[in-house]
């Protein structure tokens, strides 16, 4: 495979990140349970094997994308002999010290290549040169190819929120610290 370079996204890439195929297979889903007494309540998230192989919708549309996408303060894409074959946009406004990775996406057959981390390490790059001192991103429950992605590279569980994405989706959320 030739060499990946990670540069800053053009608005000519826009129509090519909006056509990545941007479902995911999983045989993992994630379960939430919340128990709760008078003085407390607890939430358990337990990984979970599927009967069957799904195929997760991305959780946004086109139009939300877009949206997203506008709000970002920087998209960065990973092209393969020129070509976008991956994208990864990030903001630093809403969380104090923290970059927000709002959108992970790479093309379906380049998968499990180390696209993702490459992309990811982009991201710790830029949030380091900010002197930002923490990443976040957030995935669907259902999302485990990346869910495992982001634990195997130093991310921790730090919290949930049901109904997070346009299509109500709940949302896990994956911090690193960059002491």
């Amino acid at each position: 495979m030739a060499k990946l370079q990670i540069r800053y996204a053009k608005q000519a890439d826009l129509e090519k990140m909006i056509n990545f195929d941007h479902y995911s297979d999983g045989s993992y889903a994630y379960k939430m349970e919340v128990s709760q007494d008078k003085q407390s309540q607890t939430s358990t998230i337990q990984r979970v094997k599927l009967p069957r192989t799904v195929s997760v919708t991305y959780p946004k549309d086109e139009e939300a994308l877009l949206k997203s996408w506008a709000k970002s303060e920087t998209i960065y894409v990973g092209c393969l002999i020129d070509e976008p074959v991956a994208y990864i946009s990030l903001e630093s406004n809403s969380l104090p010290k923290t970059a927000r990775i709002c959108d992970l996406v790479v093309e379906k057959n380049l998968r499990r290549k180390g696209i993702a981390t490459s992309m990811l390490a982009a991201c710790e790059a830029w949030a380091r040169e900010r002197k930002l001192n923490r990443l976040l991103i957030e995935l669907q429950m259902r999302n485990d190819p990346a869910i495992s992605l982001v634990k195997k590279l130093g991310f921790e569980l730090c919290g949930y929120m049901d109904r997070f994405f346009p299509n109500g989706d709940t949302a896990l959320f994956f911090e690193k610290r960059l002491g």
